[in-house]
């Protein structure tokens, strides 16, 4: 009897400690929470302010803002307009995460480009394909998600002026062109490319420029037969010339003028080609003063002819002069709207949108507006009218990106 006794006595005090146990797993989270609030009231620290994203702009005000925040977009979700999966009272006592449905969004993008319609063409290496966002009819789609086409590394997207997309593919060395209803075209390159990366398309020349990052390179081929034409390749530096040779090439975009520019990633600088492939000028270095660069990638020109620079390792844009001559800088490190955890691309659409991905620990896009030259002009105007002297000694700081 006794020994019966024993037993039921270990085993109220074995089913108790297992109900404690129990009762600290639901209970801890909800008083540690409780206490995070005590400890902020107590010491009446305010909460962080919320952003705004309405009214970021640069520069700041009283200058007139030149670039100007939209939207972000990550995945089927938020661009859809999906609600998420609300937790339970049993859930939010036991401070358990509901786990909601995976739906597609964007794991590593890299390359980024617009079509005629709007349509944001974003390549994810992550993920093998690229996504295809419509921000206006809020839908989310893919390209290089069926047979015959495939990619195992997509980096880089341009399209044509007919709406033509072109993906390459770091690991396939090759280039697959769509129509623009999707549908596989072709693939080609696999023979003159070692490691393409970055694109740019020249519609008035029928060129499609790749950058070679493994061959150090530009691979020239025809927009409408897909067939090489050239490289333009290195070229050895000089006393007289020290700059103009390609080392890692990683992204490329070309000016109204046909005027072809380069981001050289590692030597941290930017090299400009006329249509022949000659040398023009070269702009940038490591450092970490304006103009300086730490880690260069994507690249863009907007239409009055301002080139945009993104570095991953500032987590920021610079705007430049076609000559070289520093700006204005956009963004810094974070998660908040206007700011970039690991920027990679960048381009412009036909108005005047400018699409930034960021490949950090929150994938996205990010959309903003530049203001244009007379669009910047009329609003000085309209500014000097209303505030006379006050704004004539702004006028300088206003006529291009500061």
């Amino acid at each position: 009897m006794s020994k019966v006794m024993s037993f039921w006595k270990t085993w109220r005090k074995i089913t108790r400690t297992a109900l404690l146990g129990m009762l600290c797993l639901i209970l801890v989270p909800a008083v540690c929470a409780g206490q995070k609030v005590t400890v902020r009231a107590k010491h009446k620290i305010p909460p962080p302010p919320p952003v705004d994203p309405s009214k970021l702009v640069w520069p700041l005000p009283p200058q007139i803002a030149r670039i100007r925040y939209i939207q972000e977009a990550i995945g089927q979700r938020d661009v859809e307009g999906i609600k998420k999966k609300k937790a339970g009272w049993l859930e939010r006592v036991a401070g358990v995460t509901v786990q909601n449905e995976e739906l597609p969004r964007l794991k590593k993008p890299y390359g980024v480009a617009v079509d005629s319609k709007g349509l944001i063409y974003v390549a994810d290496e992550a993920q093998q394909k690229v996504l295809v966002f419509d921000l206006e009819k809020k839908h989310l789609a893919f390209r290089g998600d069926k047979a015959p086409a495939h990619f195992q590394l997509a980096i880089g997207v341009a399209i044509d002026d007919k709406d033509r997309l072109f993906v390459s593919d770091s690991v396939l060395h090759q280039v697959t062109c769509f129509d623009a209803k999707g549908d596989f075209l072709s693939v080609f390159g696999s023979e003159k490319l070692l490691r393409p990366v970055g694109m740019a398309v020249d519609n008035d020349l029928r060129r499609l420029y790749v950058a070679d990052i493994q061959g150090a390179r530009l691979a020239i081929f025809d927009l409408d037969t897909y067939q090489f034409v050239r490289y333009i390749n290195s070229q050895a530096p000089s006393k007289e010339e020290p700059h103009g040779f390609l080392g890692t090439p990683t992204n490329v975009a070309v000016d109204p003028d046909g005027l072809v520019y380069v981001v050289d990633t590692i030597p941290n600088r930017v090299e400009v080609f006329d249509t022949d492939g000659n040398y023009v000028r070269g702009f940038g270095e490591q450092g970490r003063r304006a103009g300086n660069f730490a880690r260069p990638k994507g690249i863009a020109i907007d239409s009055d002819g301002h080139i945009y620079v993104a570095d991953n390792e500032f987590n920021t844009f610079q705007v430049f002069t076609p000559e070289g001559q520093p700006l204005l800088a956009v963004g810094h490190f974070g998660p908040q709207p206007g700011e970039f955890m690991l920027l990679t691309g960048l381009v412009f659409d036909n108005q005047n949108r400018l699409v930034a991905t960021d490949a950090g620990p929150i994938p996205r896009i990010e959309v903003f507006r530049y203001v244009t030259d007379a669009e910047a002009k009329l609003a000085e105007e309209k500014m000097a009218k209303g505030e006379g002297e006050k704004s004539a000694s702004k006028s300088e700081a206003m006529k291009a990106p500061q």
